[in-house]
This record gives C-alpha cells, structure tokens and sequence, in this order.
C-alpha cells in the first residue's frame, strides 16, 4: 500500500475528526489565550497524537511481519479490506460484547487521565493530553492500522501512521485558531468523502491480498 494513501486518508478523516476530537482540541489547557500560545499548544498537543499513531503503527507492523513470515498476509489482507469496506458502509455495526466492554474499560481509563491533565497548565500537558488522545477510538484511525498491519515492514507501518496523523493536522489546527472555520452544515457535507476514500482503501486491500504471489491466494 503506497505511503500517500496514509496521508490522504487522514486528511479527508480530519473533518470527521473535528467532531470526535474537536472539543478536546479546543480546550487544551493553558494560561495565555494569544494566537502564537494557541498555535503552540495545537502542535504539541498534535504532535502527542501523531507520535501515538507512530507508536501504534509499528507495533502492528510487528504483527504484520509475522504474518508475512507465516504465509498469511495475503488473507489477512483481504480479511481487514472486507473489514474496512463493512464498518465504512455500516458504520453502527457492534463489535462482539466481551472485546467491546474490555476497550470500554480502557477508553474510561484514558479519559479519566486526560481530565487530569486538564487540570494542569503547562505545556507538556498538551502534548501528554495528544499522546492520549491517539488511543480514543476512532473509525478512520483503525482503518489506517488495518492499513499498517499489512505493509512491508514495522518502520514502514510506523511511517504510514505518522503520515496520516500529519493528514489530519491542517484541518485540527486551523480549528484550534479558528474554531468556526467550517460550518457544521459544510463538515456534513464533506463527510460522506471521507468514507468513500475509506471503502476504496478497503477494495485495494482486498485488491493486494488476491494479487499476492503473481494473484494466487492460498487459504
């Protein structure tokens, strides 16, 4: 899978972004409300979450790996595109019970932190809060992993994550500067995209998995 698509992808997912991580973006922490201190506390909090997706990144690429050393990618690659084009076409389709309250568990804990860092005023606040931001769900954030775990290496699955939360950084700070910059009306109209970009990254892996050794797939 090219790099771009990572890039692309966080950039058409970053109006979707506004609305699950606007308004922590809007109330990072910190004293002085002048354009340059905001500008600031937007690239450190935004560099806390690419450094997270980075993270993330490579230790699927991990997986990946040994995927590949096991034979498997191919499937597995397939597996995650059909994944990718389902929960992009029904995004309310639930996961199974047991793996959804163990995640809900985990995001309580992480919101629980961040309501902690809220309450300092430093810079690094920002950053921290960034950092755990990047483990809160998100639809566009998992299609971009699924994307990571089938790559070459665990550097280059570290390289497509930090690609795409650099997608994302244009649209999250200028709302960070400017909060009413898009409407809500015009970020309901662009949506829509976002999630077509996301069926076309799930059809080019199901692509990649039946082209896999010269387009043989072995189950």
């Amino acid at each position: 899978m090219e790099l771009w698509t990572g890039f692309t992808l966080g950039l058409l997912g970053s109006f979707h972004c506004i609305g699950m991580c606007g308004p922590i973006a809007l109330s990072i922490p910190g004293e002085n409300r002048s354009k340059g201190a905001m500008l600031f506390r937007g690239i450190l909090y935004n560099s806390g979450r690419i450094f997270t997706y980075a993270f993330l990144g490579f230790g699927l690429g991990i997986l990946g790996m040994g995927a590949t050393v096991a034979g498997y990618q191919n499937i597995l690659s397939i597996l995650l595109g059909a994944l990718i084009v389902i929960f992009a076409i029904f995004p309310h389709v639930k996961l199974p019970g047991t793996f959804r309250d163990t995640y809900g568990k985990f995001q309580s804990m992480i919101t629980s932190s961040i309501a902690s860092l809220f309450k300092e005023r430093t810079s690094s606040s920002s950053f921290l809060i960034g950092l755990l931001n990047g483990f809160l769900p998100c639809g566009f954030v998992v299609t971009a992993l699924a994307v990571a775990l089938v790559t070459e290496t665990a550097m280059h699955s570290s390289i497509y994550m930090a690609l795409f939360g650099l997608g994302t950084l244009p649209v999250m700070l200028l709302m960070n500067m400017a909060p009413g910059f898009i409407s809500q009306k015009t970020r309901a109209k662009l949506r829509p995209f976002s999630m077509y970009f996301a069926v076309i990254i799930g059809l080019l892996l199901i692509w990649r998995g039946f082209m896999m050794d010269g387009g043989m797939v072995h189950w």
